[in-house]
């Protein structure tokens, strides 16, 4: 397969929540800045995963019109819209313009932490209310997605159960910096004992399934654990080649942790931009600190090269090696 496998498209960066662990909110945004809905015409057919982010996508009130556009310009692609859940009502009824998507909503603690995580009242509640309706909708690919930070060890394992309870699926990640979307926020990212038992404690529950998806998803795990344990990343990087992040304004970046941009989809095709931008951002993805390990940036590599992931998964199911890390 040529061309991308994955990006994340930040389609607006107006956001209505306030959370402790990302800046995007903090960002002021020029009016009539944002791409339009054509202009994502621009990316490319080879995708097969596009996460819409922002901000919060939903302030849009034309997504509509941008997922039609990436459906038609990407059709073999899986679209799957990240949320804070804010805003029920109107998240359900776009909802149901969108067609075939799936959704991912924040959600890093059960109650009041989670607020207070979001800096907005009533967050967790009308999350839930999201979920609900969406349900009730009969969406079938809805999930939440916990973050991990020092603020919340603990809590991650009560929303994994809280996600069970209501019959969807789960996704963690942790907090990461990034001086083109998060923010500087090493103080936000877990390195206690107590995250890397808790996400251990998870990898482990994927390994005990019978579902070789949940398999691959424990490597992913694994790699978390590196990553809270500043250790170096199980698969090498390949951000600006499988994959790249899409800003509001049109610029592209490697990923959304890498501050080197590649262009502006004005000025050419992403195989244009790569070719253009290689000498500067393949060097910088190589020497990148950060080591980030989110879904967004493993799973490229991983159907890149799954030898590696595969004799971790055999060795870990059949003589538990590398699985009592945190006991």
């Amino acid at each position: 397969m040529m061309g991308p496998f994955g990006c994340v498209v930040a389609v607006t960066y107006r956001c209505n929540s306030r959370c402790t662990m990302c800046d995007i909110w903090k960002l002021n945004p020029a009016p009539g800045s944002e791409l339009g809905p054509e202009a994502y015409r621009w990316l490319p057919s080879s995708l097969r995963t596009i996460n819409v982010s922002g901000g919060e996508p939903f302030l849009r009130d034309d997504l509509p019109d941008v997922v039609r556009v990436m459906r038609e310009t990407c059709p073999r692609a899986r679209i799957v819209v990240s949320t804070n859940g804010l805003r029920p009502r109107r998240i359900t009824e776009t909802v149901a313009e969108l067609g075939d998507v799936a959704i991912r909503i924040s959600v890093d603690a059960v109650g009041e932490k989670h607020d207070e995580m979001r800096g907005t009242r009533g967050a967790f509640d009308r999350a839930m209310e999201t979920v609900r309706r969406l349900q009730e909708l009969g969406v079938s690919d809805i999930g939440l997605g916990a973050t991990s930070t020092e603020m919340n060890v603990g809590d991650v394992t009560e929303v994994r159960e809280l996600a069970r309870e209501r019959g969807i699926r789960f996704v963690a990640t942790a907090a990461h910096s990034s001086p083109i979307f998060f923010g500087s926020h090493d103080e936000e990212r877990p390195h206690s004992e107590g995250a890397v038992r808790e996400v251990a404690s998870l990898m482990r529950e994927r390994l005990a399934s019978r579902n070789p998806v949940d398999w691959a998803k424990a490597y992913y795990m694994r790699g978390l654990i590196d990553y809270i344990q500043r250790k170096p990343r199980r698969l090498p990087c390949r951000a600006g080649i499988d994959f790249f992040f899409l800003d509001p304004e049109g610029n592209v970046y490697p990923c959304n942790i890498s501050g080197t941009k590649m262009g502006n989809i004005r000025e050419g095709t992403f195989t244009e931009l790569q070719s253009r931008s290689a000498g500067e951002v393949r060097p910088t993805v190589a020497d990148c600190r950060e080591q980030c390990w989110m879904v967004c940036t493993v799973v490229p590599p991983m159907r890149r090269r799954p030898l590696k992931p595969v004799v971790w998964i055999a060795g870990a199911k059949l003589l538990g090696l590398d699985t009592h890390i945190g006991e």
